[in-house]
């Protein structure tokens, strides 16, 4: 989040070089609007209102800090000697970057540590400042130069077909320039002068026939080996970032919603294999045709050369010119399109809900608004290019007004013959081909350097849970340590901290506690979806992050609340853990998991089609087929996470039956709201405000009277306040 998005001119120069933080605000005391500025240094809070330092606060005499929001407006408030003092009061706009602000100068005051920049939601970019809206670098300030140069790289495989579609187009343009040359010696020496000599005249109309039908062979040839390559690099491209999206870690997943990921892997590369298989091929081209034309221009009349390149340069002024303007504007509609295409993708995912509510109309709304502000920044994009190049190609075309004038006047005087002054023009006409090509490169530069920056950024990025070298394979036996273990998904707010425990091979474990102590980071940090920012854990002696990600993973099976089925059939979802697997083994799966009898009634039985994310199915039957898929799986660690939560007791009974059997011989951690159904875990670890507040069995904590009593006891007051208005 940008936490420095106003620096006033009135600071001292000390003070702005030492500056960390620095935030607007808007209110005073008596609730009048002023215009002021809270700024952080290293060292100090400098609070000024309309241009004049206030007051000075030292970080070291503010023990705690608080931000309050209230009606209509929010505070920030600091704790000194003691009592809370207001430091500054602003509307609700702010209230969220002073909450971060408070948070970090919280960390500072217990850890000594100012982190300056976290860097997370709203980074900017350090040359132009403008936001980099998730990416690591700026649409606009990014090195074109360098972004295709590694693209170019992956080109390799196919550079045969490329370097074939580059000497077929070769061979046609040299065709092209040699068919006015033939042009100008049949007007020349056979019609102006109306020459009788038939033979050599057929022989050059003959020539030019030939040459016609050899340039139509060698166009096949060209648009052939260019499919080669459009094709394979596309495929790779798509691949490659998709294979790359799968390895990324979940937090750097997280920062990228489902739409915009389909966008980089679909259109994206598409974008990018349509500008380096036809760009490529014919900025080479193109540049052997300016510089071969433009040499046979000179060479046969310099005066009339004069005309048709004196505009050149002005004409690569203004080209370069709106070469950053359409970066900017294809930067907007990148972001608008990826915008449209999040918001697609939650809502055809989210259709049951839509209709559940009645809110067609409204999701109806908010796309069309979505899809209008991509509509119009691509208008604003095609406004400024559809105004600015009609201006460029006529300054790049006034040459050959001059050239027809002073190339007639000379064919008139007998200085030049006809078919020469028609050679020329001719020449004139095929150099402005390439010429106007190169105008229009800015515009296919900027929508392709934008797609090709968002493909690189994927297929660049470090995930943040990666294998070490020298990783090893183990065949775990289940034993989970947790030595002193803290974490947090940001550095200054832990949600973990330090966590000691030890989990025994075949155990049955549960961890409770209120909402948001900790329970699933605890079992996301087991499956290392995430790394721990101190301490370690280890599984059978040895530290997790030596195990590799595929050991690991493939030995520890989940079993979540949201239970997640592909669209495809029962059959499939199940094998899905074991691709090997039998027939026979995906029946007996499903047998133990109580889902064989209501599968055989299904239409179609083990090859019904169970729907988008399995919706066909309900609940209870979606749970038991993924149990069945876990059983499948056969794994030494099992994580069950709200397994048998929000279904009824029938069928939390046939679920339940179901788990007890799979979790026979493994070692078991369980997260359930409901306690009850953790009764008979032989041991339980207690959360409370991130930290590991008790561990022992069910009747042991009771006995204690601690924080799982307590939450044991709410849950049964609630029960019965349920029962008593049911029976009312």
């Amino acid at each position: 989040m940008n936490l420095k998005i106003k620096i006033p001119d009135c600071l001292e120069p000390d003070v702005a070089a030492d500056l960390v933080f620095s935030l607007p605000f808007d209110i005073n005391d008596h609730s009048e609007n002023l215009d002021g500025c809270f700024a952080v240094t290293h060292s100090h809070i400098y609070i000024y209102e309309n241009g004049t330092l206030q007051r000075t606060y030292s970080l070291d005499d503010i023990e705690e800090y608080v931000c309050e929001q209230m009606i209509g407006s929010s505070m920030l408030c600091g704790k000194i000697g003691g009592e809370f003092v207001e430091l500054c009061a602003f509307t609700q706009k702010y209230f969220i970057r002073y909450a971060e602000v408070a948070k970090l100068l919280d960390y500072y005051h217990t850890s000594g540590t100012l982190i300056e920049d976290n860097g997370e939601d709203e980074p900017v970019c350090p040359k132009c400042g403008l936001p980099l809206y998730g990416s690591k670098e700026c649409l606009y300030c990014a090195n074109k130069g360098t972004v295709f140069s590694k693209l170019l790289k992956r080109c390799k495989p196919y550079i045969k077909y490329f370097v074939a579609a580059i000497v077929f187009t070769f061979f046609t343009e040299l065709i092209a320039i040699i068919l006015p040359y033939i042009k100008r010696l049949i007007i020349d020496d056979y019609i102006v002068p109306q020459n009788g000599d038939l033979p050599p005249f057929l022989l050059l109309c003959g020539l030019m026939l030939a040459l016609l039908l050899i340039t139509w062979l060698l166009d096949f040839f060209k648009f052939r080996a260019s499919f080669r390559v459009a094709t394979g690099l596309s495929r790779d491209l798509r691949q490659d970032v998709f294979a790359k999206a799968q390895q990324l870690s979940l937090s750097s997943i997280s920062k990228k919603t489902a739409g915009e990921l389909i966008q980089r892997v679909s259109s994206d590369t598409t974008t990018v294999q349509d500008f380096l298989t036809n760009n490529g091929r014919d900025c080479i081209i193109r540049a052997f045709s300016i510089l071969l034309l433009s040499i046979i221009l000179i060479v046969t009349d310099p005066r009339l050369a004069l005309f048709v390149l004196m505009p050149l340069p002005l004409v690569a002024y203004l080209t370069y010119k709106l070469d950053y303007v359409l970066d900017v504007r294809y930067g907007n509609v990148w972001r608008n399109r990826r915008n449209t295409s999040t918001l697609l993708h939650d809502i055809l995912n989210g259709i049951r809900v839509v209709k559940s509510f009645g809110n067609e109309q409204q999701e109806i709304s908010k796309y069309t608004d979505a899809s209008l502000k991509w509509a119009n920044s691509v208008t604003r994009a095609e406004r400024i290019w559809y105004l600015s190049v009609p201006l460029i190609g006529f300054i790049m075309t006034i040459g050959q007004f001059f050239v027809l004038a002073f190339g007639g006047e000379m064919v008139l005087g007998r200085q030049m013959q006809l078919g020469e002054l028609i050679q020329y023009t001719t020449y004139i006409g095929m150099i402005y081909g390439p010429l106007w090509w190169v105008i229009q490169l800015p515009r296919m530069l900027s929508e392709a350097s934008v797609s090709a920056s968002r493909v690189l950024e994927v297929l660049d990025e470090q995930s943040e849970i990666q294998d070490k070298e020298d990783a090893v394979s183990i065949d775990i036996k289940g034993d989970i340590r947790f030595e002193n273990v803290s974490f947090g998904y940001k550095a200054y707010k832990p949600v973990l901290k330090e966590i000691s425990c030890e989990i025994k091979a075949g155990e049955m474990v549960g961890i409770v506690g209120h909402s948001g102590v900790g329970k699933s980071t605890m079992i996301n940090l087991i499956m290392r979806l995430y790394d721990p920012t101190q301490g370690r854990i280890l599984i059978d002696g040895v530290d997790i992050r030596d195990i590799s990600q595929h050991s690991l993973r493939s030995q520890v099976g989940v079993v979540l609340q949201e239970t997640f089925l592909f669209d495809g059939s029962v059959y499939d979802n199940i094998r899905y853990a074991k691709p090997e697997a039998s027939f026979e083994e995906i029946i007996q799966a499903a047998k133990i998991a109580n889902a064989h009898d209501f599968i055989v009634q299904l239409p179609d039985g083990y090859n019904t089609r169970v729907g988008d994310r399995g919706y066909s199915l309900s609940g209870g039957e979606r749970q038991r087929v993924a149990i069945a898929r876990a059983i499948l799986h056969n794994p030494k660690i099992l994580i069950l996470d709200e397994a048998t939560a929000s279904l009824d007791t029938q069928t939390e009974k046939q679920i339940q039956d179901a788990l007890d059997r799979l979790i026979k011989g493994r070692t078991t951690i369980a997260i359930a709201h409901r306690l009850s159904t953790l009764s008979n875990a032989d041991r339980l670890i207690v959360l409370h405000k991130g930290r590991l507040s008790e561990i022992g069995h069910h009747d042991e904590l009771m006995r204690n009277k601690g924080v799982y009593y307590d939450l044991v006891m709410a849950q049964r007051q609630t029960t019965k306040m349920k029962a008593a208005n049911l029976s009312e």
